[in-house]
């Protein structure tokens, strides 16, 4: 009965499934849809049903959701009272966490414009960063691709992608440029469809990757997660999930 017992055990910590283990506490910004609250208190988006199914059906790792304003959600996890937290990997950002090889999304940045600016037949033409001189740009605070790639040219800055949205509506602004998925929905959710332009420019592809602080528990899992992320997309997981907020 004691080897039993013994076996038993091993096998329970071997898998990390110990009674009443420590949820796995992942954090978010408000960006749907990869990340939001619903109005029924609970957290959706693309990154919560990846993360769902790796971690916790998968993995059977048990995952908390929770949001918070976006500096702040990076902040616990640097001081070790969160574990995680899924964006674009940066130096700054990797003193403090260990980050998949895998994405969790990439999504392509790109411009949207209102469709009645007379500029419209020179917006296809732009390329790269140095092209968009001249143009008014529009983009919000704490965007941190916008703040480092658009220094010294022609930006409106607001609050946040609804604001930016309505502006370039009203034709406030001539372009501006952000992850396709993030800016797809919102305009759709918004009812700006019939005034917003999606220009097929490629700025560039940006990957957003799960961060796992250095001070976490779980910070040791990610060959695990990069596994199993791959599984997922060869498949069709992943795209299923993406999909379903298109």
């Amino acid at each position: 009965m004691k080897k039993l017992l013994l076996v038993v055990v091993i096998v329970a910590v071997t898998s990390g499934q110990v009674f009443g283990q420590e949820p796995m506490k992942l954090n978010y910004p408000n960006f749907a849809p990869f990340s939001w609250k619903d109005t029924d208190g609970r957290m959706k988006g693309i990154f919560i049903d990846v993360h769902n199914e790796a971690l916790g059906k998968r993995m059977e790792i048990p995952v908390t959701h929770t949001e918070y304003p976006w500096k702040r959600a990076q902040h616990l996890v640097k001081r070790g009272k969160a574990d995680a937290f899924t964006t674009v990997p940066t130096p700054e950002r990797r003193e403090y966490t260990e980050i998949s090889s895998e994405s969790v999304v990439v999504s392509d940045m790109i411009l949207f414009a209102n469709k009645k600016n007379p500029k419209v037949g020179e917006f296809g033409k732009i390329r790269k960063i140095s092209d968009l001189k001249g143009f008014r740009l529009l983009d919000y605070i704490g965007n941190g691709w916008a703040e480092k790639n658009l220094a010294g040219l022609n930006v409106t800055w607001g609050d946040d992608i609804k604001q930016i949205l309505k502006a370039l509506a009203a034709g406030r602004g001539d372009l501006f440029i952000h992850p396709v998925h993030v800016t797809v929905y919102n305009i759709k959710k918004l009812g700006l469809q019939e005034q917003i332009l999606k220009i097929h420019s490629v700025m560039e592809s940006v990957s957003f990757n799960l961060c796992i602080g250095k001070k976490s528990s779980y910070v040791n899992i990610l060959p695990k997660f990069d596994e199993t992320i791959r599984e997922m997309r060869k498949d069709g997981t992943l795209q299923k999930i993406y999909d379903n907020y298109r």
